[in-house]
């Protein structure tokens, strides 16, 4: 209400009521209840600061830059974002603001987290089957290495039976032919024949 007041008497509808010269009532009504468009300030309404009821400090320092032939929006005017594109392999996606560290747009950026956590899962898989493979092939060798063993005992123990079996097939040859040679020298010489007994 205070608004509407203020700028009922302050824009001067008042006398032009009087005079006869206000042409549009509905244009009046909205002219008295919209805010302020010139200010950028949203506590500002014609000049005046609302909670305060003192002059706009940026309404003031508008007015002066205006005096002196300053654009007031050039100093409130923040410098424009800027378009940029995505590094991404073939992507034509555009980013508007700060570009990004790695030079890509949100998607290129997903598919790349996606194909890292891909490579480590497949870097986990290889990894556990490269040990599943070291151990079946540790597994491998005790195995030769027992039969390796197995079959060296085994030779060695025939080897050992038949060194065996073949000394004494030796021993029993030597002893014919001893006995051979000696029934040949009975014969040759029977007078060693006493000689002969006496040994036996």
């Amino acid at each position: 209400m205070e608004r509407i007041q203020r700028r009922w008497w302050t824009h001067r509808y008042a006398r032009a009521l009087a005079d006869g010269e206000l042409s549009s009532p509905v244009g009046v009504a909205v002219a008295l209840v919209r805010p302020s468009v010139d200010c950028p300030d949203p506590m500002c309404e014609d000049g005046v600061t609302l909670h305060s009821g003192d002059a706009c400090r940026t309404c003031e320092q508008r007015s002066a830059d205006r005096r002196h032939g300053r654009k007031p929006q050039d100093q409130d005017k923040a410098p424009a974002p800027q378009w940029w594109e995505c590094e991404g392999p073939g992507c034509t996606a555009a980013g508007k603001g700060s570009r990004p560290d790695d030079g890509l747009c949100w998607q290129c950026q997903s598919r790349a987290e996606a194909a890292e956590a891909r490579s480590a899962t497949a870097a986990l898989a290889t990894e556990a089957e490269a040990a599943g493979e070291a151990e079946r092939l540790r597994q491998a060798i005790r195995w030769t290495r027992m039969l390796e063993d197995a079959y060296t005992e085994h030779a060695q123990r025939t080897q050992t039976a038949q060194e065996r079996t073949e000394a004494e097939r030796r021993a029993a040859a030597d002893a014919a032919q001893v006995r051979l040679l000696r029934q040949q020298l009975l014969r040759e010489h029977p007078e060693l024949a006493a000689y002969a007994q006496d040994e036996t």
